[in-house]
């Protein structure tokens, strides 16, 4: 590419970021609208009883949902192991928000390249690089939680497996069920909590596994796109052992107090890391920014122009180290000389 072709193309390339884009506002509008579907989507499923519950029947002899909480494996561990679902959602939302709030303003703060702005509807309306960004990854996580949360609530409905303390959350009637011969349903349940029933009736999969896998995954593949300076060689992995530490001990207290099942648990791992690593590495490309054909090109023939000159620096040198020394004599100063003519004016 010849230095006339790339300023032009360079010139094109501005020019066209100096241009109002009216394609990020619509595309901004379609994926808010999408987003919110998702998130009235989930309210309907938890709060409501629009969708149907697979409800099948019990013994109450078995014993895979006989367990009580009260004769736990953790208690007395970590204050009971009490860990409500309100803090493990918190924390599943919360924490990476926050992460990613910090590195980006950090990144904005010191980083050396220039970043780009682009202009939406009028020339005086910019959107800088690091709000871009932000509004970015922030939308792609809470679609990404809330995706998972839809996925795993039609799961749980379509399923309908009892928790291991099914018999303790449903307060049966152990006298009654037994009459019947050790075969009941929702009519010997004592609780009459609709919500109640509801989370003792949906226990495939685990959604305090599934939110914290996904949140600590999403943090993991952020730490490693994002912050990729030399300065954070040990932030990095400190963040994801933690975080990784953190969703498999809230999977342990679960299995633990006898609130899932170990399949539940490991149901829930997996689903929350396929959508975080999906999103993270082909939706966001691994949290980097997306470089322009244009600057690609420049920079590349900028490096072919910088191999040239050396091309054409070691040829000469190679040609001025090839020259013929043999026919050149170097003068010397022979000491012997120097004194004789000076015994002589002596």
């Amino acid at each position: 590419m010849s230095g006339t072709e790339r300023r032009s193309t360079e010139d094109g390339a501005s020019k066209k970021q100096k241009e109002p884009s009216f394609l990020v506002c619509v595309t901004t509008f379609l994926e808010l609208m999408v987003v919110a579907f998702v998130i009235l989507v989930e309210i309907l499923i938890r709060l409501t009883n629009i969708f149907p519950l697979r409800r099948q029947p019990f013994s109450c002899a078995d014993d895979t949902i006989s367990r009580q909480t009260t004769r736990s494996q953790f208690i007395g561990f970590a204050f009971d192991s009490d860990l409500p679902d309100v803090i493990v959602y918190s924390l599943s939302f919360c924490l990476p928000l926050f992460i990613i709030l910090v590195g980006e303003v950090g990144l904005w703060a010191f980083a050396e390249d220039r970043q780009r702005t682009i202009r939406v509807l009028c020339q005086n309306c910019r959107v800088p690089q690091v709000t871009r960004r932000i509004v970015r990854f922030v939308g792609v996580f809470i679609f990404g939680a809330f995706t998972l949360m839809v996925f795993v609530d039609v799961t749980k409905l379509m399923t309908g497996r009892l928790r291991p303390n099914f018999l303790e959350l449903c307060k049966v009637n152990l006298t009654a069920c037994r009459m019947n011969g050790n075969h009941g349903d929702d009519s010997m349940c004592q609780e009459k909590d609709e919500m109640v029933i509801k989370h003792a009736r949906s226990s495939f999969p685990s959604m305090d596994a599934a939110l914290s896998s996904y949140a600590a995954m999403f943090i993991s593949t952020y730490v490693h796109g994002a912050l990729r300076s030399r300065s954070v060689r040990v932030l990095r992995p400190f963040l994801t052992v933690l975080f990784c530490m953190l969703s498999l001990l809230c999977g342990l207290v679960k299995l633990g107090i006898g609130s899932s099942h170990w399949t539940d648990i490991a149901a829930g791992f997996a689903s929350g890391s396929f959508i975080a690593v999906y999103l993270g590495r082909y939706v966001l490309r691994g949290f980097n920014e997306h470089e322009k054909a244009e600057r690609m090109f420049s920079q590349l023939d900028q490096i072919l122009q910088e191999q040239r000159v050396l091309e054409h620096l070691i040829r000469d040198l190679g040609a001025l180290l090839s020259l013929p020394l043999q026919g050149y004599q170097i003068p010397r100063a022979h000491t012997s000389d120097r004194w004789r003519c000076m015994n002589d004016k002596l």
